[in-house]
């Protein structure tokens, strides 16, 4: 035992040499040493140390090279409890709560422990090297097979054959032979030259597993496993590349998208992205997270049907390119420039935005899309965060636009993307949609087609096996290059080294980045702030709201007691959720809670509660919407009217309380209000979207008065009819007689909305007036030149262009209480909808805080860009005549400019 515990020192000594350690080594109350969380890996000789395991003499499952066991940390016999080794070994601990070292392995292929009965689970049903492996109640699913080969000692995962490994994690590259000494380790040498001779040193055995997500790495040269898909659309989440468990529980969950981006606040868009960033460089030092993070989600809402809506910052293009741009720039930049902290990538490219109606699914979908409409609308939030936010990662979506898939579609990914926009990042495709090129779009003939098809186009890896099963054929069919293969590997080694991960440590601070930065307290105020900011008062008769703190309040409706909805999807283990109900119970003297139904809402025997619950309280807020089941990643929605007999339910509670009541909307895409609005007996209506860990106190805080509510709708609100008139494959943004679609989003549609994009009432009142205002006429000529220039030497149009006004508004908040202003500035053509022109376009936006009485000037100014369009030919054009200037969405001020 003395040998075994002095091996198990000095690899403890070894391990605490390596940056990205988990649990090292720990000092037990028993003076003994503890091993590191227990992962699945590549099963290799090299590791065999780590992955050969015996049986014990009391059913103990024993590490062969020192003796520690199979273990549960903490005695725990929870869902989730973290797996690891422990020595030496006590299945004879006289505390039977202390016996859990004893396991069955299984005819059925699982792994129990025996004191709870428990399976041995592989975290998130991962299937990449690095997966956490934990215990969990059994299920019967896939993630709890194992296969014990008593020939070689491995116990491996019957899907993915990787092998349970008790081993510290592999050291980097560079820090060991024959790494340590060739030139790509030499940090003297560019990253260009460095990758050069890193893939010159690469076999073409080694291929196929280097252009996946699940990466396999190349074993003589040390060249460790990595794993491309992490997530972290609105805070650390779910996925291949995270493990949650030990010590990273949980992380901070924002709200979700839509509901940010109803906040119209850049600066907070920045401080999100860092803040998750820093989570999750901090989990990946302790190989709980990776460092490729596919996020953000910035496709049009073109239709409020579409059940991914919610993961966006809403429907208007400059401002989902404003999100995206500070969002990528908060996640990437940090405190040493010569590394990105973690990379981003933009998702999904492009024209994606249709999941499965009516039998047609996003895999077999092509979007019919004008030249007009690309480029006004489907490419300039990928733009801005290309140019802007200088994104070092983008996928390519799952459709085709104009009968060309995606992932096959140079014109965008390589002419437009990289060669004028300056994109220098890796491209991945989507899950699966590699495959679509061949079997679900049928653009390619065969597999080695597909393969030559993708990666000439400028993908450069394959989330899914597609790439790995076919591409050492298609090489050898002589159908793909090896020089095809070292361009994409070029560009995916490039980010790897862009992240420090072929650097000494000691050089990058984001290296040395604890868990104590999860979680922090200052992160759960950021994300209750945000969750604050978005929500959006809709509606406020006799200024019902805010209402007195100490009153008797029913909460009643389906999302009334919501945790899990407020995350929305993608979503990461938040450590708590405070529902509406634990937050109203900080301001009222008493909650009565009444569910009244679901969210589907299709049962109504609750109403009778609902209704008896509202009769007695002193105020009534009902609380309705969607949730995943309504709304989410493969599913669209058929109607935008709420589900079920939930307006039902608002009808009955409102004419049976004894004054008018409130009304909280949770969803991620628009529902139509038009019958909640025209109730004289619903007095407040608010719009939350999904708001995250701390949703409940936000909404809280807004409906007694804490915070002024101050969002903007991320989007329009249409009658329930407008589904009718427009069926979800029309992918047109322009009205179309023919076809019957009266226009998209507030920048094309024709008829009347319920509520207008940009539409948020205060509880105080901002006074504008212009402060100082510089217009001075400009000729065509001259912005049509620089229109020219722009194409001709690729430059952002929309930030490089002149200036040719600049206005000074002074914003006075005149009320009584401190609240949040979004100024937004819009240009409306002297002839709308002429040539296919929007009837405005939001070119501008600044959310400012102001107390009673104070003031501030916001600047703004319009440039070239702004006085043009796109023609129907995809090319922006300048047009002679008056252009109106509307600061705030309902054109408060106006003023003209003129270009002659």
């Amino acid at each position: 035992m003395m040998t075994n515990l002095h091996c198990w020192r000095a690899l403890a000594l070894v391990v605490a040499t390596v940056a990205a350690v988990v649990a090292a080594t720990v000092t037990g109350a028993e003076g003994v040493w503890e091993g590191p969380s227990v992962t699945i890996q590549p099963c290799t000789t090299k590791r065999a140390a780590y992955q050969q395991w015996t049986r014990g003499p009391k059913n103990e499952i024993v590490l062969k090279s020192n003796g520690s066991c199979l273990d549960v940390q903490g005695y725990s016999t929870a869902d989730q409890a973290t797996v690891y080794t422990f020595s030496p070994c006590h299945p004879d601990d006289p505390d039977p709560s202390h016996q859990n070292e004893a396991w069955s392995i299984n005819a059925n292929g699982t792994i129990t422990e025996l004191m709870s009965g428990k399976c041995l689970d592989r975290s998130q049903y991962g299937t990449s090297p690095g997966t956490q492996v934990w215990l969990y109640h059994c299920t019967g699913v896939y993630n709890q097979n194992w296969i014990y080969n008593k020939t070689d000692l491995t116990i491996r995962a019957n899907d993915s054959g990787l092998c349970l490994d008790a081993g510290s994690p592999t050291p980097r590259t560079c820090d060991v032979e024959p790494g340590k000494s060739l030139p790509f380790c030499n940090t003297a040498l560019s990253y260009d030259d460095r990758i050069r001779d890193l893939i010159s040193r690469i076999n073409d055995s080694d291929l196929p597993g280097l252009l996946v997500n699940s990466a396999t790495g190349v074993e003589h040269l040390n060249l460790p496993a990595y794993q491309w898909w992490s997530e972290a659309l609105h805070g650390v989440g779910h996925s291949p590349g995270v493990h949650f468990g030990g010590d990273v529980p949980a992380a901070t969950s924002f709200p979700q998208v839509i509901h940010t981006g109803a906040t119209f606040n850049k600066t907070l868009y920045r401080k999100i992205g860092t803040v998750i960033s820093t989570e999750a460089r901090a989990m990946n030092n302790v190989q709980r997270a990776g460092n490729t993070f596919w996020a953000p989600n910035i496709n049009i809402i073109r239709d409020p049907r579409w059940g991914r809506g919610q993961e966006t910052p809403g429907e208007d293009p400059f401002a989902t390119g404003e999100y995206a741009a500070n969002f990528v720039s908060g996640f990437q930049d940090g405190e040493d420039m010569n590394y990105i902290k973690a990379s981003s990538c933009c998702k999904h490219f492009f024209d994606y935005n249709l999941e499965n109606w009516h039998g047609v699914d996003r895999h077999h979908y092509n979007a019919i899309a004008t030249d007009q409409d690309i480029a006004d609308t489907y490419l300039p939030s990928f733009e801005a965060c290309v140019r802007y936010g200088r994104a070092s990662g983008l996928m390519c979506s799952y459709n085709a636009v104009n009968g060309v898939p995606s992932c096959a579609n140079g014109d965008i990914m390589t002419v437009m993307a990289r060669e004028s926009w300056g994109f220098d990042g890796y491209i991945t495709s989507d899950c699966g949609a590699v495959a679509d090129v061949l079997n679900s779009h049928k653009f390619t003939r065969n597999t080695s087609e597909t393969i030559r098809a993708v990666l000439e186009a400028g993908m450069d890896t394959d989330c899914g096996s597609f790439v790995q099963q076919y591409l050492a054929k298609a090489m050898q069919e002589g159908v793909v290059p090896r020089e095809l293969v070292n361009t994409a590997l070029h560009r995916l080694f490039m980010v790897q080294f862009r992240l420090g991960l072929f650097d000494p440590v000691s050089k990058q601070p984001y290296t040395n980045y604890s868990v104590a930065r999860v979680n922090t307290p200052a992160n759960q105020q950021l994300a209750l702030e945000a969750a604050q900011q978005g929500i959006v008062l809709l509606k406020n008769t006799n200024a019902r709201l805010p209402l007195k703190t100490g009153l008797h309040v029913a909460l009643i409706g389906p999302n009334a007691d919501a945790t899990t909805v407020m995350q929305g999807n993608y979503q990461g283990t938040a450590p708590f959720l405070i529902s509406p109900v634990r937050g109203f119970k900080n301001y009222s003297a008493a909650v009565t809670y009444a569910k009244g139904c679901d969210v589907a809402c299709k049962d109504t025997s609750g109403f009778d509660a609902a209704v008896a619950a509202a009769k007695e309280a002193d105020a009534v807020v009902v609380v309705v919407g969607l949730d995943q089941g309504q709304e989410s990643e493969g599913h669209d929605r058929t109607s935008i009217t709420l589900p079920g007999h939930q307006e039902d339910l608002v009808a009955q509670v409102a004419a049976a309380a004894k004054s008018p009541i409130v009304v909280f909307v949770m969803t991620g895409g628009a529902v139509d209000l038009s019958t909640i609005k025209a109730n004289k007996n619903v007095a407040g209506i608010l719009w939350c979207g999904y708001p995250g860990q701390s949703g409940g106190q936000a909404m809280a805080d807004v409906v007694f008065g804490a915070v002024s509510p101050g969002g903007r709708l991320p989007y329009t609100i249409y009658p329930g009819s407008y589904v009718d008139a427009c069926s979800m494959l029309d992918n047109g943004m322009r009205p179309n007689k023919t076809s019957g679609n009266p226009g998209r989003t507030y920048r094309f549609y024709t008829g009347k909305p319920v509520y207008e994009y940009g539409t948020g009432l205060s509880y105080t009142s901002f006074s504008y007036h212009i402060h100082y205002l510089n217009t001075m006429d400009t000729s065509l000529a001259t912005v049509q030149t620089y229109v020219q220039d722009a194409k001709q030497n690729h430059k952002f149009i929309r930030y490089d262009a002149p200036e040719f006004t600049r206005v000074e508004v002074n914003v006075t908040n005149v009320g009584r209480v401190a609240g949040a202003d979004v100024v937004q500035v819009f240009v409306e053509p002297k002839t709308p909808a002429e040539l296919g022109a929007p009837i405005k376009t939001l070119i501008g936006f600044e959310r400012v805080f102001l107390n009673p009485g104070q003031w501030t000037i916001v600047q703004f100014s319009v440039n070239a860009h702004d006085l043009t369009f796109v023609d129907a030919s995809g090319k922006r054009v300048a047009r002679a005549g008056e252009w109106l200037v509307h600061i705030g969405h309902d054109s408060r001020l106006t003023f003209p400019v003129h270009v002659n």
